[in-house]
């Protein structure tokens, strides 16, 4: 089994929450039978194993095998893929990478770990709304996207019940690419032509923009968790400069000091409007593991077709730069972001104005500028990821090569930096 997956086998009679949850099976077993309309039970043979552990941080993913007993129960689907929103998964990670320790070391001012998940809880359920409402949108209006199925997306209930996705289960055919693997010119064209497809939506329909749901940003979320995020980029810059002298130090002083001075992230939440373009549905953590890809024949890797684009927890009106900046900070490596940022962009612009039936609101100039724009915090959000995940007791380098993969890793976080130095330059020299 690979290492960020845990297997548990439960019964059907399991009185405890799952995998720390309160979602327990009799209530998975209760919707699941609404939603297919069907009175078959979960049998003997039910199984459910945890997926994606360290991927997702405000979530439990498992899958579900129902084993279903009872009328036409072999038309029901055998496998599905279940969303419990939770804390569980970021308490889990930040104690296995140590960040408490870190962030004492790094002198954070009043970090207190507890206080730290109380606020990560306290965004779940936004987070869980916006996810909850764009794949009901999806469903309600019939778009034509890239992704999964959902069987049920309930939002949290009144009285504090638990929100949860059921979606089909991709596993058999898609998965996930590693961090270490990074995306092909086409691969980006795939991503930027669905993203095309969400953003003439938006484009064409404005009932979304008075959605109360669909607005959590990376801002909110920042502020609602007591700037963490800002902690655990500081930490970051510091280590890898400690930890990597050859690649950090001192490059890295100088983002140190931006960091100290200049880091507001609602400055995302705005930019739009300060460059006169309309505000589109943005997808706002679009990464490496929030895309997968079709299975090669043996399932031992990946082919370049996109299967889905999954986890919309952050989903809201946006900036058309900020995903772009998003995907090519994380997910490319750093000669596809330097020789075809044009040709990419362009590739988008083209797959939009078939998708409208008209010119696009902004040009690939536009885009251009904007990303531009956003591109010192989409570099920011990356690289404390990037540090974390070379840290050899994690197992996000692979089993094979796993030396290589974390050298390759770290030079693309330094040229990330290379490339945030050369375009703040550009944007000064604009504003002089």
């Amino acid at each position: 089994m690979a290492p960020n997956e845990r297997n548990e086998q439960t019964t059907s009679d399991s009185p405890a929450g799952l995998f720390g949850t309160s979602v327990t099976l009799e209530c998975l077993e209760r919707k699941l039978q609404r939603v297919l309309n069907t009175l078959a039970t979960f049998g003997s043979k039910m199984s459910t194993e945890q997926i994606g552990y360290g991927l997702g941080f405000l979530s439990v993913m498992l899958r579900l095998k129902p084993d279903w007993q009872g009328e036409k129960a072999e038309e029901l689907p055998k496998s599905f893929a279940v969303k419990i929103p939770s804390s569980v998964t970021i308490e889990l990670f930040t104690k296995q990478v140590n960040w408490e320790e870190k962030f004492k070391d790094s002198n954070a001012e009043h970090f207190d770990i507890e206080e730290h998940f109380k606020a990560y809880a306290n965004v779940l359920q936004s987070a869980h709304a916006s996810e909850a409402s764009y794949y009901n949108m999806v469903k309600k209006d019939g778009l034509k996207l890239k992704v999964p199925k959902v069987y049920l997306a309930d939002h949290y209930g009144p009285n504090g019940e638990n929100g949860l996705l059921i979606m089909e289960d991709l596993g058999a055919i898609a998965t996930t690419k590693p961090l270490y693997e990074t995306l092909s010119v086409e691969s980006v064209k795939a991503v930027l032509e669905n993203l095309a497809e969400v953003h003439a939506y938006s484009l064409l329909n404005d009932q979304w923009l008075s959605n109360p749901d669909l607005k959590m940003t990376f801002a909110k979320f920042e502020r609602q968790t007591g700037n963490t995020l800002k902690h655990m980029i500081r930490n970051s810059l510091n280590t890898l400069k400690m930890d990597h002298p050859t690649l950090f130090d001192p490059s890295i002083d100088r983002l140190i000091e931006i960091c100290k001075k200049e880091l507001n992230f609602d400055y995302t939440d705005t930019i739009h409007e300060k460059l006169g373009l309309p505000p589109v549905l943005t997808h706002g953590d679009l990464w490496s593991n929030n895309m997968m890809w079709r299975k090669t024949e043996d399932g031992k890797g990946t082919t370049g077709e996109l299967a889905a684009i999954v986890d919309w927890q952050l989903v809201h009106p946006g900036c058309v730069g900020e995903d772009f900046v998003r995907l090519l900070c994380s997910s490319v490596g750093t000669d596809v972001r330097r020789k075809h940022l044009e040709e990419l962009f362009q590739h988008y612009h083209t797959s939009l104005k078939a998708k409208l039936g008209k010119e696009p609101p902004f040009t690939v100039a536009q885009i251009i500028s904007a990303y531009k724009h956003l591109f010192r915090y989409g570099a920011l959000m990356v690289l404390p990821m990037l540090e974390s995940f070379v840290q050899a007791d994690l197992g996000m380098m692979g089993t094979e090569n796993v030396e290589q993969h974390r050298q390759d890793v770290l030079s693309r976080a330094k040229c990330l930096i290379d490339d945030l130095y050369e375009i703040e330059d550009e944007l000064a020299l604009e504003t002089a």
